[in-house]
């Protein structure tokens, strides 16, 4: 955590226009490093506390003109904290339409490009953690039809 202002890190994912889209991706970058390499996830939570960064990470998602790459790290840096703690589920479902936007992600990716494709798994990951808490969420912003329509469409692509 030496050397990064969780401050300026939430300020940041907080960005989303033209040049300022290459500051969130770097915040972005860097709170997924933040998170996967923490040896005191305890500390790491303290600095960035998840009632602050999973709602603007969430708002992300809602954000239509967001690009996928954007999206893919977002959904990423999501997953690292569900990873750690399932109780963050709470925080996700709190942001309204958020669990619809990821399932319309997740309904919108072109499984032939690998951006697409990579957020595409990202999502489902991303789902399936919810899931783990929060099934009805998931169910009621149509995350089971997302997920059915992308095994119907593109089962052959996805596994590996």
């Amino acid at each position: 955590m030496d050397g990064i202002d969780p401050d300026v890190l939430l300020e940041w994912l907080q960005t989303g226009i033209g040049d300022e889209r290459d500051l969130q991706m770097m915040a972005l970058e860097q709170l997924c490093m933040l998170l996967l390499m923490s040896d005191n996830i305890d500390r790491c939570f303290e600095s960035c506390p998840p009632r602050t960064f999973l709602p603007a990470l969430c708002k992300i998602f809602l954000d239509e003109t967001a690009t996928e790459a954007v999206l893919e790290v977002t959904a990423r840096a999501i997953t690292y904290y569900l990873d750690v703690s399932n109780e963050c589920t709470r925080r996700i479902i709190q942001v309204d339409g958020a669990v619809k936007a990821i399932c319309n992600r997740l309904a919108a990716a072109e499984m032939t490009d690998r951006t697409s494709k990579d957020l595409a798994e990202q999502c489902v990951k991303l789902l399936e953690h919810i899931c783990q808490r929060e099934t009805l969420a998931v169910y009621d912003a149509g995350g089971m039809h997302a997920m059915l329509t992308l095994v119907r469409q593109h089962g052959s692509q996805v596994h590996k």
